[in-house]
């Protein structure tokens, strides 16, 4: 513009007119200086993100650094938790292998340890260890699992059966103790709507309308909840025969187990094992002794855990006696533990299902049922919840 100006004009300018032109000049070049400093700051800006962290060059956005807390701080907060120095260590040594950030990431996020382990056991099986180093090296992993496990809170608070979703698994139980599978059709603002579960004779379970009942819903990781509800009649929704419960605003949490369980539905042997009374020089002594060459009973592994099994057979034995077991966890290699029986529970004429608390096991053998349980070799695991 003051280019055009000054083309246009036939003055000549004076000696003061030439100051004032500089000095227009000088303002329009810093006022040009201002724009483009502008433009390329707004364009330093946007190359970042992720409140204010640095773009790391790839698409989308970028992320965070990660939080570097001290080792003197990781390791209180470990201690916390029950991790003894050794598992301590054990995290840092994971940390620095596998590059992991920080070995505080096992703590707050359960995923990242999983995927650690699961690739450390992969590289001791593989690795050229002798088998005692491997099954030591295994058990103090599952162990700090285990109480990394306990120490989670970050579960989603559940406060009315209302939030339940469709096509959850839920078991209904009835006040004479019989445990019934279902699942949830709908979810209706005054009750929901499960499948009506089926008796043992292949009826259908009929309760009388407002009779009592206890509902529970198995959560992953072996958590879940439960409350107490009514029966409020029967339907049909969505073309299945349903009973209707009434819902609770007072959700329990149920009591964790020490171990995780898994579904095995196997085959197995037990051989009941006898206490006697023998006498040696002049002490008497108690021994337990186990019959080899008697037939073992046949049942079958309906869940397993580390700390014990359930077996279902029509050749069950007693509430309180001890037994072994021999269990084919892994092809090809049977797996013996000795147990205790702490309940029976009888599911039809002259059938049972024993729960059996595991007394001893060899480290190999306990190390074979956290790998089939956690799915160390497979792609899809507990270990990926």
């Amino acid at each position: 513009m003051i280019s055009q100006i000054l083309l246009q004009s036939t003055f000549i300018p004076t000696a003061s007119a030439r100051t004032t032109y500089i000095t227009i000049g000088i303002i329009v070049v810093s006022i040009l200086a201002l724009v483009i400093g502008n433009i390329i700051g707004n364009g330093r800006k946007k190359a970042t993100s992720g409140g204010g962290y640095p773009s790391t060059g790839t698409s989308g956005s970028a992320k965070p650094k990660p939080i570097k807390i001290s080792k003197g701080k990781f390791r209180k907060s470990a201690k916390q938790i029950g991790l003894s120095s050794v598992q301590i260590k054990i995290l840092e040594d994971l940390a620095l292998k596998y590059k992991v950030a920080s070995p505080a990431l096992f703590i707050t996020s359960p995923k990242v340890f999983n995927i650690t382990m699961k690739k450390a056991i992969q590289d001791y099986d593989s690795g050229a260890y002798s088998s005692e180093v491997k099954e030591n090296y295994k058990m103090l992993l599952f162990n700090v699992k285990q109480k990394l496990d306990k120490s989670s809170v970050k579960d989603k608070k559940i406060a009315t059966s209302r939030q339940l979703a469709v096509g959850r698994t839920i078991t209904i139980t009835t006040p004479s103790g019989e445990k019934f599978n279902s699942h949830i059709v709908t979810n209706l603002k005054d009750y929901m709507c499960a499948n009506i579960p089926m008796k043992q004779d292949g009826s259908m379970l009929r309760l009388n309308k407002w009779e009592p009942v206890k509902v529970s819903v198995p959560e992953k990781g072996d958590k879940g909840i439960f409350y107490d509800s009514k029966v409020a009649g029967y339907s049909t929704a969505k073309g299945i025969a349903c009973i209707m419960l009434q819902h609770s605003n007072s959700i329990q949490a149920s009591k964790q187990r020490n171990f995780p369980r898994k579904e095995l539905g196997k085959s197995c042997y037990f051989f009941k094992i006898n206490i006697v009374t023998l006498s040696e020089g002049k002490e008497v002594v108690r021994k337990a002794v186990i019959d080899d060459k008697a037939k073992g009973r046949l049942g079958s592994v309906i869940e397993i855990s580390a700390g014990g099994c359930s077996i279902k057979s029509p050749n069950y034995l007693n509430r309180g006696e001890l037994l072994r077991v021999d269990i084919d966890i892994e092809k090809k290699q049977t797996a013996s533990v000795l147990g205790k029986i702490v309940n029976i529970r009888k599911v039809a004429p002259g059938t049972a299902i024993m729960h059996i608390q595991f007394t001893k096991m060899s480290k190999k053998n306990m190390n074979s049922i956290n790998s089939y349980i956690y799915g160390i070799s497979e792609r899809s695991s507990i270990l990926d919840y």
